[in-house]
């Protein structure tokens, strides 16, 4: 009977370190699945190396490596390459390429089937406030057929790492939306012109607002190449300024690279904006060359043109 009972005691440890050695040994491969399919890996594996190469600079490599998951938007080498001369100076300053990477990075693990159109999700880079996180946002045109995050067209979904996932982008989110709202981007020095005229038509506070806008904004030189005639006509009739204005305002985000030619836009004023040629990065609507295009708002963009867009029945006689 004791030695019965000694056996079964026996074949009771042995089974427990069966199974402990089991579960050590499946925790380990787990870690080392980790470590061989991390989100550097990924990228590396991806030849993402331009990339690389700044997070390695900015010491970022940590936060590619942490535990928590993370989405990725990558910016292909090519991407890089595309870069305006500008910015391929200002990512020289490691501080600013820090910050340009950082909203590369997004919280939580998110692939492209649960990508919404008008999505906002919160990236790693904050504002100048160092309170708010700065937000990517996540638009789908053309049934699906493009989708861009930050008006950067994603051209590789849903490359899995363990902790995280990577999106590879053509073109680097060089333009976050530090600036504030569609509203709060005009007003600046070339664009003076529409920031009174969204002011004096009533529309300044709706475009301040969480629903997003694309505001096609001309620059000054237009509005100052008008004949008296017509400025008298515009100067203090608030009815007239807004149809002006409110045909320079679409519902909704639509960035560049989210266009086709020949695309239909639907002003607030109920008109239509199209989409005349895509060359390149030169995209022209309504006969007007988008000068300053895909300024990213918190609330949208803001096109800067170089023309301005008249309701079709403006009055140009009285």
């Amino acid at each position: 009977m004791s030695g019965n009972m000694e056996f079964k005691c026996q074949l009771f440890i042995i089974i427990l370190g069966v199974l402990y050695l089991n579960n050590v040994d499946a925790e380990s491969q787990n870690f080392k699945s980790a470590g061989k399919s991390n989100l550097l890996d990924v990228a590396h594996n991806l030849g993402a190396t331009t990339f690389l190469s700044l997070v390695i600079k900015t010491n970022l490599t940590a936060m590619l490596n942490q535990t928590g998951h993370v989405t990725v938007f990558i910016p292909s080498n090519k991407a890089f390459i595309d870069l305006p001369d500008e910015q391929k100076e200002n990512l020289k300053d490691l501080s600013y390429a820090k910050e340009i990477l950082l909203y590369h990075l997004v919280d939580g693990r998110h692939d492209k089937k649960s990508f919404r159109n008008e999505a906002l999700y919160k990236s790693k880079s904050k504002m100048d406030d160092e309170d708010t996180f700065l937000k990517v946002r996540v638009n789908i045109y053309h049934g699906g057929e493009i989708v861009t995050a930050g008006g950067s067209p994603i051209v590789s979904f849903d490359n899995e790492a363990s902790n995280g996932i990577v999106h590879i982008m053509s073109r680097v989110m060089y333009w976050p939306p530090r600036y504030g709202s569609v509203a709060q981007i005009v007003n600046i020095p070339i664009t003076t012109f529409m920031a009174y005229g969204l002011l004096d038509g009533g529309l300044s506070e709706q475009l301040n607002k969480k629903e997003p806008y694309t505001l096609f904004a001309p620059t000054d030189l237009p509005w100052e190449a008008l004949p008296n005639k017509t400025m008298n006509k515009l100067r203090g009739n608030k009815t007239a300024i807004r149809r002006v204005m409110e045909n320079h305002i679409v519902s909704g985000t639509y960035f560049t690279n989210g266009f086709k030619a020949n695309d239909t836009l639907t002003t607030m004023l109920g008109e239509e904006l199209r989409v005349d040629s895509i060359i390149g990065i030169n995209v022209t609507v309504n006969g007007s060359f988008l000068g300053f295009p895909d300024i990213a708002a918190t609330n949208g963009v803001v096109h800067i043109t170089t023309k301005i867009f008249w309701p079709t029945d403006f009055d140009w006689e009285h």
